[in-house]
């Protein structure tokens, strides 16, 4: 029961700074997404035994540089290529249980293309069309929160049926369709709202958001395995650290990225 109340407050503590920034304004949110995606890059170095402080310049000017609209489009397209292909590389390697890559330059590739080119994708859809004020950013958020704390429940209150017991022995089948189910629910609810989107687009992002939010937690957990850890830091309370909070949004943000512009280039 402690456990649950420290990472319920926590877990408040940490939605309310993200909805508080967007709706302050977006260099506020930026600001926000940027520290907490530095702390977990900084997490993410020290889990793989990696040091190195290009990776931080490079996010730095990248955020830098986005938000003054400065990113050439050709810089963009194809950090996103990488960071998918990377994300997907890691998905084999969690799903074949091979090891992840150890040598330096596939360390340094990791921190670049899985924390800095994610981190990057979540900055960058706080100006995808479609919803206004960072509402894009806060829809992403939602559902992968939803998805989240609702797996959490069910598998809490009614798992029994492991989903990767050589990686994570509390995740269930039925948490898994318990986070899936509440995430689509409340997707259907979206649709309500008055944007300039089509209203498929809100259960379409929650579908890729129940597998990949899922995948991206799979991952981190992976990671802490393999580095024989519990947590990746303590900065919070009942989460661990910064990358245990951020696994899922960061491995989610590249794809909820392609969709819009999918969507966009189809419209």
């Amino acid at each position: 029961m402690r456990e649950l109340v420290v990472r319920s407050i926590s877990g408040l503590l940490y939605v309310t700074l993200i909805v508080f920034s967007a709706y302050w304004s977006n260099l506020a949110l930026l600001i926000v997404i940027f520290v907490f995606s530095g702390l977990a890059l900084l997490e993410f170095q020290k889990l793989i035994h990696y040091k190195s402080p290009i990776s931080f310049l490079v996010f730095g000017l990248l955020a830098y540089q986005f938000q003054r609209n400065q990113v050439p489009e050709s810089l963009h397209h194809v950090l996103l290529s990488l960071t998918l292909l990377t994300s997907l590389y890691l998905t084999y390697c969690l799903i074949a249980k091979k090891k992840f890559p150890s040598a330096p330059f596939q360390k340094s590739g990791l921190s670049f293309f899985y924390l800095v080119g994610s981190a990057y994708f979540i900055l960058a859809t706080t100006k995808l069309t479609g919803l206004e004020n960072n509402s894009t950013t806060l829809v992403m958020y939602l559902l992968i929160w939803t998805n989240n704390s609702f797996a959490y429940v069910f598998g809490k209150r009614w798992g029994k049926t492991l989903l990767f017991p050589s990686i994570s022995p509390k995740k269930t089948w039925e948490g898994f369709w318990g986070g899936g189910l509440s995430c689509i629910l409340l997707s259907l609810v979206l649709m309500n709202l008055d944007t300039e989107l089509a209203n498929w687009i809100f259960p379409v992002l929650a579908i890729v958001i129940v597998v990949t939010a899922t995948l991206g937690d799979l991952i981190q957990s992976k990671f802490k395995r393999e580095a024989k850890v519990k947590d990746s830091g303590s900065l919070i309370p009942g989460h661990g650290g910064f990358f245990d909070r951020m696994d899922s949004v960061l491995y989610t943000a590249p794809f909820v990225y392609l969709i819009f512009k999918i969507t966009e280039y189809v419209s």
